[in-house]
């Protein structure tokens, strides 16, 4: 099976699917497709945001400006260029999409470990790649947002109109949340049932146990902000 029809076949035949990738752990073309949606858009938004704006609003928003005056302040925003905001793109967007599958690919080799669910650290990269895909669909809304926008100064949240801040919670930037909300949301939602589905897959275990293994960290992040707010 090729990798376009595995990613057919993850959408209608997941059983299919999921077996392929037990039986053939690849993962550069999922990773791939991931890293230029990501960084692409990235880069597509420094492109033609305000940048001194940009950095006015991160600023503010950040625990960082309460060290700040605000003469410290306007100078760090004058100092702030696009050529910066473009290597940052890509550096930090490529770097920290990798982590968090490497991180991601850790958490279910050592829950396999504990729950019996045995499969290769390979195995788990290459499941946490493929599930991730949804993600990839999130250029689409943004890409219209971009298009249709008036101005420059565009807050990066919106780019994620599908989000449950954007749909359900409108939280400000300075409410507890915000970050995780702006985040979070159908797309989200859809790798983690895809995700839910491929441990069921893998384990013939329960549905319950097949959630629960492959959402409890987001759960427990969830669970924080909630005690928090």
């Amino acid at each position: 099976m090729n990798n376009l029809a595995l990613l057919s076949a993850l959408v209608f035949e997941p059983r299919k699917a999921f077996d392929e990738i037990a039986q053939r752990p690849r993962f550069w073309f999922p990773l791939l497709l991931l890293l230029v949606a990501s960084v692409g858009l990235s880069l597509w938004y420094v492109s033609v945001v305000d940048i001194q704006w940009l950095t006015d609003q991160t600023l503010r928003a950040s625990s960082f400006a309460k060290r700040l005056t605000e003469a410290q302040m306007e100078e760090a925003i004058a100092r702030s260029g696009r050529g910066a905001a473009i290597a940052q793109a890509v550096i930090v967007g490529s770097l920290g999409l990798v982590v968090l599958r490497l991180l991601e690919s850790v958490y279910l080799l050592l829950s396999g470990k504990i729950t019996n669910v045995q499969r290769s650290f390979r195995q788990w990269f290459a499941f946490s790649c493929w599930t991730s895909l949804p993600g990839v669909l999130a250029v689409v809304p943004a890409a219209l947002v971009l298009l249709s926008a008036t101005s420059p100064q565009i807050p990066q949240a919106d780019l994620q109109p599908l989000s449950f801040n954007n749909l359900l919670l409108h939280l400000a930037p300075t409410d507890s949340g915000y970050l995780l909300w702006s985040n979070f949301g159908v797309l989200s939602v859809a790798s983690l049932y895809l995700s839910s589905l491929g441990v069921k897959l893998w384990s013939g275990r329960s549905w319950l146990f097949s959630v629960l293994f492959a959402t409890l960290p987001v759960l427990l992040v969830v669970g924080i902000v909630l005690i928090r707010s």
